[in-house]
């Protein structure tokens, strides 16, 4: 393989951050149901926060956000991005998902986040289970999941098994809800664009 996903992503960092939405009024929905969910006692986690856009969006609705990240120049962005936006209560550390702590029983998060994330994750299973045990019991858990369709779930892939690409793991809405619920979650609501291929899912851990 050959490319290391952190150094790929610590390359399009800059540029990513320069990047418009690629779908403007379905990222403003998602945030606007999101934000519905959230109360201001909440302390939220988000991995994969990127450059932290969407951490900073939700920050004034929540106590605390831990967001992590395993690409440093992602991390040094969003950094910079609160400094300028005076935000506080949004704690930006590089770590991978799996390598973050989880918290001890009672200091469980009140929501976790994955927005574009899961199909990049090497282990969805394990990383499904991580989740469930950074909530508390009825914590929500939101996520926005590339699910690839037609040539797409061929040629995608394929760039990332010779290493054009990192990795993509293919995914429909249907087998994503699946496994969600396998590993110990309620689906509250799915949601997907006319147009595009992100699968929107708020499910509550039941305990």
């Amino acid at each position: 393989m050959f490319i290391n996903p952190p150094r790929f992503w610590n390359l399009m960092a800059r540029s990513y951050a320069r990047r418009p939405v690629q779908n403007q009024a379905a990222y403003e929905y998602k945030l606007n149901i999101t934000s519905r969910h959230l109360s201001p006692q909440d302390r939220v986690l988000e991995f994969g926060c990127g450059t932290g856009t969407t951490a900073l969006i939700h920050a004034p609705k929540v106590a605390h956000i831990d967001a992590i990240d395993y690409s440093s120049e992602m991390i040094s962005i969003a950094q910079e991005k609160a400094k300028v936006q005076g935000i506080k209560n949004v704690n930006f550390e590089v770590s991978a998902f799996d390598c973050w702590p989880i918290p001890v029983s009672g200091q469980q998060y009140d929501a976790v986040l994955a927005m574009s994330i899961l199909h990049l994750v090497l282990d969805l299973d394990a990383t499904l289970d991580r989740v469930r045990s950074s909530l508390k019991e009825g914590g929500l858990f939101f996520s926005s999941t590339v699910c690839l369709e037609g040539l797409e779930k061929f040629v995608i892939p394929a760039l990332g098994t010779i290493g054009l690409l990192p990795k993509i793991r293919v995914l429909t809405q249907e087998i994503l809800v699946e496994r969600v619920q396998a590993h110990g979650f309620e689906i509250e609501q799915k949601w997907r664009p006319e147009t595009g291929s992100t699968a929107f899912i708020i499910a509550r851990n039941s305990g």
